[in-house]
């Protein structure tokens, strides 16, 4: 089986072709991976127009996978709730005065009493701002691994992805992944790396991820399986 990937909106597809196949299969798998099972001689134009007829189906698919993990619950910028970075939960509590709307100590988040209904905002500015040194030093630790290393490094909101990179050599991470214990960020960092020198989900892809961290499949696993107990501020 050839493997290549098909970019669709915000969604990327790992196509699989075979001679022997006469039909198109999509699959949405356990860890939320798009797949395409397509024949060898399929147009990449005839098979991007079929995709585009089934995405209503592949969003339904993954409303109905996000609906069946644990939901983490949402917060409600109270003293007392639990707010998740790099894997840890740190107490959150309201002060009357401060200086910074928001502020961590090390030990806790505190959060200005009169700054609650800019909670969600306040904590991805932080989460932005903090992640973006956190991932650079951290990218520069895995990048020998690789033997990539991106041209720049951004934190910003990217919907239903975690991370995704261009032809530009830019690599970009959500900023609700800083929410997860560092060894799932690693796995993220390390995929993207990879994807600078593979742009294909291929064999080449995959042995590559392999000498770079040899358990990748455990901390995939992992991703998929426990990664909404971290959330804070939901999927």
């Amino acid at each position: 089986m050839n493997a290549e990937s098909l970019q669709v909106g915000q969604l990327t597809f790992e196509v699989r072709r075979t001679a022997r196949r006469r039909t198109v299969e999509l699959m949405v798998d356990r860890d939320g991976a798009l797949r395409i099972y397509a024949p060898d001689k399929m147009a990449s134009e005839e098979l991007t127009r079929w995709v585009k007829g089934k995405m209503a189906w592949v969003y339904g698919r993954i409303a109905l996978k996000a609906e069946s993990r644990p939901n983490a619950k949402l917060l409600e910028f109270a003293s007392g709730e639990s707010v998740n970075y790099l894997g840890r939960g740190y107490r959150l509590k309201v002060v009357q005065t401060q200086t910074e709307a928001l502020k961590f100590d090390g030990a806790r988040f505190l959060l200005r009493r009169n700054c609650r209904a800019r909670g969600l905002e306040l904590f991805r500015q932080w989460y932005r701002r903090t992640g973006t040194e956190w991932l650079q030093n951290r990218v520069r630790v895995l990048a020998p691994r690789v033997g990539s290393a991106p041209a720049d490094i951004r934190v910003r909101d990217l919907g239903f992805r975690w991370a995704s990179c261009n032809g530009n050599g830019t690599v970009q991470f959500h900023w609700k992944l800083l929410q997860f214990p560092a060894r799932l960020v690693d796995y993220i960092i390390i995929h993207e790396l990879t994807h600078l020198v593979h742009p294909r989900h291929d064999k080449d892809f995959w042995a590559c991820i392999e000498r770079a961290l040899p358990d990748w499949r455990e901390r995939k696993e992992q991703l998929a399986e426990d990664a909404t107990r971290y959330l804070s501020f939901g999927a």
